[in-house]
Parts: structure tokens; C-alpha cells; sequence
């Protein structure tokens, strides 16, 4: 998840504030955890810490997050809110066909990943497996990505089972969130490739699957 002080979408998070000002204390506030948490880790993520980060006081923290629990569930949400508001804006763009509305979910969601720092990825993963409100509301996420991945194979296949439209929407949701592993900073191979080069490969790859 890219920094947020760019964007003026809303979500779950900013809607905690009524007024402009305590908006901009929002974004600081996001800012300041995806900084935390990917130098240092879910562990350093404390009130204090954040509010030390984001240059406002740990009260000006609390009034919005009573807790530390509380203020990572709503930064781990928000990652989602802003990446399935992306998403959904690619499957209102009329003028695409079916396919090229599939390729750009997935060339989205690819290019997600390399505006984003992968630890914060990896330390998304370890809290959905600790946090079951948040491993719910992800899981719902990836079945609504597999839901649209079939709706669209199925308009380019009409001849397609649907076990098999089902089974290649399992395959392309895995090779997308593959991209987590082998096209981040912490990847163990292909160093010497660039991000352009490692999305296009994954997204020929994509390509050959859905024919």
C-alpha cells in the first residue's frame, strides 16, 4: 500500500473524521503506520510510536484509535478498501471487452504490488492469520476477486465448463498473489530483472491461461 497522503478516496479510515482537519490527522496517521510497520515491523506499531511518526500527539492518536488493535485493524482494512475501489473502477470502464477487462484487474492489481512495499504484504499476511475479523473481511475480498475473474472468462469462453472457468480463476488469482513473493525487493530470484519486465512475464503467463 502506496502512501495515502496523495489521495483523497475515502474509506473506512478518513470517515472517522468529520472535519478537514481531522481528516489530514487521518492521513498523517496512516502515513506514519505503513512507515512503522514496514521499517520496523507490526511489534514497533505502537500508539506512541505512530504519533511520533505522523508528528501529532498519542492523544490525537487515541481519540480516533482506542487501541493499538484497533488502529491496525483499520490500517490493514483500508489497504483493501483502496485496492478494491481500483479494482471496481476497471470493471465499470464500458468500452473494454471481457478480456481486457480481466488483463486489467490483474495488470492493476500487479502494479498495486510495486507501488507497495512487500513487507507490508508479508505483515498483512501474519495479522489475517491472528485477526479473525480481518482474515473474514480479506477472504471475502479474494472471493469477490475470483467472482469477477470467472464472470469475465466466462463471457470469453461461453464454451467453457464451469469447473473450468472456476478452476482457471483459482489459477490466475494464485499467479497474482504470487507476485507478492517473486516481484518484491525480497524476492529470491530474477534480481536483475526490473518490475515492468517481471509484471509483463507473469502477465503472458495470464495471457496463455486464459487464452
Amino acid at each position: 500500500m502506496a502512501k495515502q497522503s496523495a489521495t483523497e478516496s475515502d474509506n473506512s479510515f478518513l470517515s472517522r473524521a468529520r472535519y478537514p482537519k481531522g481528516r489530514e490527522a487521518l492521513k498523517s496517521i496512516l502515513d506514519a503506520t505503513y512507515e512503522v510497520v514496514t521499517k520496523q515491523g507490526l511489534s514497533a506499531a505502537s500508539q506512541e510510536a505512530i504519533a511520533q511518526q505522523a508528528n501529532v500527539t498519542k492523544s490525537a492518536v487515541r481519540h480516533y484509535f482506542s487501541t493499538k488493535e484497533e488502529l491496525l485493524l483499520a490500517f490493514f482494512t483500508v489497504g483493501v478498501e483502496r485496492l478494491e475501489a481500483i479494482v471496481e473502477a476497471q470493471l465499470h470502464a464500458s468500452s473494454k471487452s471481457p478480456r481486457e477487462t480481466l488483463l486489467g484487474i490483474v495488470s492493476t492489481h500487479y502494479d498495486w504490488m510495486n507501488a507497495t512495499d512487500d513487507v507490508y504484504y508479508f505483515e498483512a499476511a501474519a495479522y489475517w492469520g491472528r485477526h479473525p475479523e480481518f482474515g473474514e473481511m480479506r477472504e471475502r475480498w479474494y472471493q469477490r476477486l475470483i467472482h469477477h475473474y470467472r464472470q469475465s472468462l466466462r463471457e470469453v469462453h461461453p464454451d467453457w465448463s464451469s469447473q473450468r472457468c472456476d478452476a482457471a480463476s483459482f489459477q490466475i488469482l494464485t499467479l497474482v498473489l504470487g507476485g507478492w513473493a517473486t516481484m518484491g525487493a525480497c524476492r529470491a530470484t530474477h534480481k536483475n530483472k526490473n518490475a515492468k519486465e517481471l509484471k509483463d512475464s507473469l502477465l503472458d503467463g495470464i495471457k496463455l491461461l486464459i487464452g
